[in-house]
């Protein structure tokens, strides 16, 4: 079997998953960690200054409905120039919805950690 090789590391090294899915917070976090990342569960979107001040590598929510229920908060995120990838855990069918939200990659279900590197490479500029 190949070993995995984890995404090389980015200066800013932590993901942030908004939300309170404990399930889902241990799988992602079990993903990070072997990506060579750090998972920050935050129960709400974060002050718009927090993002700035820790600049993570991307943010994640765990469905279409969480991003929906915070548009306006990513709709200043990105006018605020902030360097962050939005990710978000969803199906296929809710692809194009989830880039009108403001995602820039989608964690497809059944969540894989390959599809976890998948998207986290999607939204980092190639060398």
């Amino acid at each position: 079997m190949k070993a995995r090789r984890p995404v090389s590391r980015p200066a800013q090294s932590s993901i942030w998953m908004i939300g309170s899915d404990a399930a889902l917070t241990y799988l992602i976090r079990r993903f990070a960690e072997q990506g060579g990342f750090r998972l920050d569960a935050k129960p709400a979107v974060p002050p718009l200054e927090a993002v700035r001040e820790k600049q993570p590598a991307a943010i994640l929510f765990p469905s279409i409905e969480s991003m929906e229920t915070a548009a306006r908060w990513i709709e200043a995120l990105a006018g605020h120039d902030h360097d962050v990838s939005i990710l978000v855990c969803s199906s296929v069918t809710d692809q194009a919805r989830a880039r009108e939200l403001g995602a820039d990659a989608c964690l497809l279900h059944p969540l894989t950690y390959e599809g976890f590197l998948s998207a986290l490479s999607a939204t980092r500029p190639s060398k």
